[in-house]
Formats: C-alpha cells, structure tokens, sequence
C-alpha cells in the first residue's frame, strides 16, 4: 500500500509530520472486494477496495484522528469511553462544527453551503456533516489548512500546511477558470466540483503552484492504472452466483468506471500476460465504442456481439437502461457459465423487471389507468421495502419511454406513491413535475393535516441531489405563498409543526413572506425558533428578512429582545459583517445594504439610540471574544464594524453620520 500513500501524500501534500502519520497508519487494499471501504481507528486498520486517491484519502481521515493533540487543548482526549461514545475531544469537535455551522456568513460561507447541501442533513440527522468533516477535510480543502474554518483549525494544524489557498473565494474562482479536461481531473481528487457557485459567475482566481494540475495528472495516472491492474489481476475473485444484497449502482459506478480508464488508457492491459487480459481489452474496446443508433438497433448489435464474444456478459451492468431493456425483451439468449457475481444477480433481476416494463408500458398504451394497476400490482409483489429492486426497476420504466412512466404512474394511489418516497425519491422527482407530485403527496390539499404529512414526507425524503430538489421545493413555496394569501395565521400555525425550509420560503416568496409574519407575533417567533439551528438558525432567518421586509425583521427584533433572547438579537445583528465585502464580491447574493440601512434605522426608530449602541456593544463584545478565542477570524471585528459604518453611508447626510456614531461607540472607537 505505500503507492497509495505515495498518491495521497503528492496529492494532498500535508505537513512532514502528518505525511508520517499517514505512513504509520495500518491502510490495506482488500482483494477481490473493489466496494470495501472502512476504518476501525487510529490505533486499528483501514481498508479500501480500489487505488482511488478520493476513497484513500477518506478512510486514512477516518484513521486520523488519534494522532494528533488538539492544539490548545491539552484537556481533550481522543480515549473512547468504556460506554463507546465518541471521545472528549471528539465530541468537543462536533460542536464545534456545529457552532460554525450557525456563524453568520463570512469568509466561509461556501464551505457551510457544500455542507448544507449534504443529503439529508438536518438538525435531527447532523451525522452527514460530521462524517464529512471526519473524513473529508483534506479531500473538501485540497490540503489547505486556510481553507478549514478558524474554529476547526486546532483539530488539523498539525496534520495540514497553510496550502495552495489563502481563502475560498480565490479557490473557487482557480477551479471556475479550469478548462473541462482540467475540471475533469481535479474532481478525481479535490471536492471543489460539490460547491454551488450560482451565485458567484465570476470570482476573482487565486493562482496557486503551477505543478498542482501537472501532479495531479500523474498521479491519477499511475492509480487509473493500478485500477485496471486489479481488474485483471482479480477479476477471478469477482465471480459468483447471484446475491439478492448486490447494490447495482456500485457496480454499474465501478464497471462504468472500468470503461472510461480504458479509454484513457487503450493500451495498457496489453502489456500483461494474464489470461484475463486480452478479454477483458476486447470487451472494455467494444463498450468504448460510440453510441450510434437507436437503442433497439444497438441491442440488436450488443447481441450479435454477445453470440461471438461471450464474455462480454460480464458487462452488462454498465450498459444504458433503454438498451438493456430491448436486449432482455427481444429475448436475446444470454451466453451461460460463471459470470461477475454482480452481473449475475443484475441479470436475474433483467429477467424478471425488463418484461415487467414491457408488460406495464404495453397496458399503458391501452389505457393509462391498465398501465397503473399493472405498475401497482408488480410493485405490491416486490414490497416497498426492497429499495434496489424498486430503484432498478423505476429506472428501467424511466428510461425505456419518460412519458409512457409518467402516465401510469400519475395514475397510483397517492398512498403509493407516498409509500414509494422512502425507496425511490429521487425517480420519482424526475417522472413526476414539481407540481403533480405534490398533489400526490397531499401538499396542496385544503385538509391541514393532510398537507402537513405531505410537507414532512417530501422534505424527509430528499432525492440525494439539491438541485434535484430545488423544483420541488420552489413549487413548495407557491403552494404556501398561495395559501398564505388567503389564510396568513391559518397557514403560520401549520407550518409549525412541519421542518418547513422558513430560509427558502423567505427567499423566493417575499411578499407572502411579509403576510406570513404580520399577524400574531408569538407565532412569528416561534416559527422562527423552530426553524433548523444547523440549516438555518434564528439569526440567518432574521437576516434573511432584512432583506425582504427589513422594518418587519427590525420589529421582530425588538421581540426577541423583549423575550430575553440576547445573543438571537447579538448574532442576527452579526449576520451584516461581511456584508459590504460579499456583495462586493458578487452582485447575484441576496444581500442589499439598501435594506441593512432600512433595518439599522428602524431599530432606531422603534428602540432609540442607546438600545441601539447598547445591543451593537453586547454584539461587537461577544465576536471579540470569539475572535480572541479562535472561533471566528482575528479580523471579524474589523469586517463588522466596516460593514455597518458602509451601510450607515446610505442613508441622509445627518442620520448617516448618527448611525455611524453609534457603530463607532459601540466598537470603542470614540
């Protein structure tokens, strides 16, 4: 395994001390298990199944933690209680996360937005976060230290150098300013390809050593090689009968993947003198070849070529749906014998679903409601608790004709369909629009309980994408925008008790927005206190308002005051520091200092000067001492107080230098 530490170690180039931990650690490639990934700790083993430099470098974050003291923190340790609970340090290092999680945006901002993101994430499932950020620090930063937020830094400064980044927006705008085929490469071992950058088109790049792209290339050279390598090499240990527990999608991943590393690398199993060799060339050389003609006319070629070349079989599970089902319902004589025990089980279950996609789309024609209870009949026989099987097969139906699955499966009971969320969100979201979905989920029912349910299940059941989901949940807001308008209270008591995303609401529907906080205002702050503290905490949905309906977020404000919630008031208030820096940094970010001003002002308004010097000082003493402490930047004060002082210029002559009396006091400037 040293090759693959070798990799790791160019890659991610960590600090002379953490390159020695790395090699000290127990790290084993398992045979014949190309799917194997797992750690038992820092003082136990880790194994993976491929040299993939993304999958090493995972399980050796996963063995880390151990090796290292936490800076500072000579209290921690990384000892395991007898109850198997994480350990001191451990867990100080998840609430760390999640205090970074909740800090206002700053520099760090698209990092807590790639984490956001993770697939169901949530304040009741935080586990996603932590594990990205157990595993996935060198990976998500490219081995820069800068880029790991100031209150996580004491967890990795001795494993991490300061690296090839100063800050994230420079190594955004570096990956925004690669051609494809450097994209392509990066995103074989550095995570910035996971950011969503909408909302920044055109970041200034930072310009880091000019090798990085050059050594990358060459390493992931040698581990695409040593991959097909281990193909021939263990091919042999791959074959077997049938498992109904394979995951189709690993091996379809992994056999997809043996094909494209072909094709990058066309001659290199010609240079072994295995037996599996020349097989294995002749059939990744057909499969590289390009698509052309229909899928019913490539079935025909694919069985042609199966007849000559047998072992092809072995593929299968890397070839296109549309093709596949033509293959299995042409009734295509399949070549018999051992086969990849993956592609054995692959072509059981081909057997069963590709007639059963033909018998269901060929009701359908007849009428789509043949054609749905033909669908609900075979998915009663399979039971909606078989999650691959249910998954395979809807992929199949999707492929073969979009249209003809959309019109038998509109047709389903909405208790099926809701029953089907929990195994096949994600293609359900690509059959079905935005809008007919949730109708079947009960979202745009009149009953309350009913669209409560629904509202709970489609955020519950996310498909594992967010852009996937982003349709779903702006047709989501209509609904309640919709509904807002003819019942404000009626609909703010519903969604409290519903994980509602209040954040996107208030961004895409502001209008409805302000109707929704206008009336009972206990109700308005319970729907804030209820939103997700790890997604969105009270402060970000303050903030958020700021900008939509800034003197209704003012009087909010004052209410959470009122109610004792100080540091609610001293952190929204904290969510404008990097204002003025941000929005220079893009003109797309919902951000408008316009709006900050109109805010700051009506505070005044509502409360005076001295509650609003007084609130700015508790505010500016509490970062302080974050700063001093190392949770958030040495500078953050200084963003703060710049921010307000630029935001405070936008308004008239004399209330513009009242209000920027006011900052400078409550900062100890005058």
């Amino acid at each position: 395994m040293e090759e693959r530490l070798d990799a790791v170690i160019a890659l991610y180039q960590p600090t002379d001390a953490g390159a020695a931990l790395l090699r000290s650690l127990d790290l084993r490639q398992m045979e014949g298990e190309p799917g194997y990934f797992g750690s038992y700790g820092f003082s136990e083993w880790a194994g993976v199944g491929e040299a993939s430099p993304i999958g090493v470098i995972h399980e050796l974050g996963h063995s880390y933690w151990g090796g290292f003291p936490v800076t500072g923190r000579s209290d921690l340790s990384w000892e395991k209680t007898s109850n198997d609970d994480p350990s001191e340090a451990m867990q100080a290092y998840h609430q760390d996360i999640l205090t970074f999680m909740a800090q206002p945006p700053d520099d760090f901002e698209l990092l807590r937005q790639r984490l956001r993101n993770l697939p169901g994430v949530s304040s009741d499932n935080p586990e996603p976060v932590f594990h990205h950020l157990e595993a996935d620090v060198p990976y998500t930063t490219g081995g820069s230290l800068n880029l790991v937020p100031p209150i996580l830094r004491k967890y990795w400064d001795n494993f991490l150098p300061p690296g090839r980044f100063a800050d994230w927006y420079g190594a955004a705008g570096w990956f925004q300013s690669l051609s494809p085929e450097d994209v392509t490469a990066t995103g074989k071992w550095l995570g910035f390809e996971h950011l969503d950058l909408r909302q920044y088109p055109s970041l200034e790049p930072a310009i880091p050593p000019e090798q990085i792209i050059s050594t990358a290339k060459s390493v992931l050279e040698t581990e695409e090689q040593e991959r097909l390598r281990d193909l021939v090499y263990q091919f042999d240990l791959l074959i077997g009968d049938p498992q109904n527990e394979e995951n189709f999608e690993f091996w379809r991943r992994y056999l997809q993947d043996k094909i494209a590393l072909y094709k990058a690398h066309p001659e290199y199993l010609l240079v072994f003198s295995h037996s599996r060799a020349g097989e294995l060339a002749s059939a990744l050389e057909y499969l590289s070849l390009p698509a052309i003609g229909t899928p019913s006319e490539r079935a025909a070629k694919l069985a042609a070529q199966l007849s000559t070349e047998p072992f092809l079989v072995n593929f299968l599970p890397a070839v296109e749906n549309r093709v596949l089902v033509e293959l299995f319902t042409g009734g295509t004589k399949l070549p018999t014998g051992k086969t990849l025990q993956a592609t054995a089980t692959f072509v059981e279950r081909l057997k069963v679903f590709g007639s059963k996609v033909d018998s269901v789309l060929a009701a359908g024609r007849v009428s789509s409601n043949d054609g749905s209870s033909e669908l609900e009949r075979f998915i009663s026989e399979i039971g909606f608790d078989q999650e691959n099987d249910l998954k395979l097969f809807f992929d199949l139906l999707r492929d073969r004709d979009l249209a003809a699955s959309k019109a038998v499966t509109l047709p389903l009971p909405d208790a099926t369909v809701r029953s089907l969320m929990a195994s096949v969100p994600f293609q359900l979201r690509v059959i079905l629009r935005p809008e007919e979905l949730l109708f079947k989920l009960g979202i745009t029912s009149n009953d309350s309980d009913v669209m409560r349910a629904g509202i709970q299940l489609l955020i519950d059941e996310p498909s594992g994408n967010f852009r996937v989901d982003e349709p779903f949940l702006e047709q989501l807001y209509r609904v309640v925008a919709e509904r807002a308008g003819r019942d404000p209270a009626g609909t703010a008591q519903l969604l409290l008790e519903t994980p509602f995303p209040l954040e996107g609401f208030i961004l895409a529907q502001p209008e409805a927005t302000t109707l929704l906080f206008a009336g009972d205002v206990d109700v308005s702050l319970e729907l804030i206190q209820n939103s997700d503290p790890l997604l969105a905490p009270a402060a970000r949905i303050i903030y958020r308002l700021i900008n939509s309906s800034p003197g209704q977020a003012a009087h909010l404000l004052t209410q959470f005051y009122e109610q004792g919630a100080n540091n609610t008031v001293s952190e929204s208030l904290a969510h404008l520091a990097y204002d003025k820096d941000r929005g220079k940094r893009s003109s797309e970010l919902p951000i408008s200092l316009e709006s900050n001003f109109d805010f700051l002002n009506r505070l005044l308004v509502l409360e005076g000067e001295d509650w609003l010097e007084a609130r700015f000082s508790e505010s500016a003493n509490l970062f302080r001492e974050r700063a001093r402490n190392g949770e958030v930047k040495a500078d953050f004060l200084d963003h703060y107080r710049e921010s307000l002082e630029f935001v405070a210029g936008f308004g008239k002559r004399d209330d513009s230098r009242f209000l920027t009396g006011i900052v400078r006091r409550a900062f100890g400037i005058e």
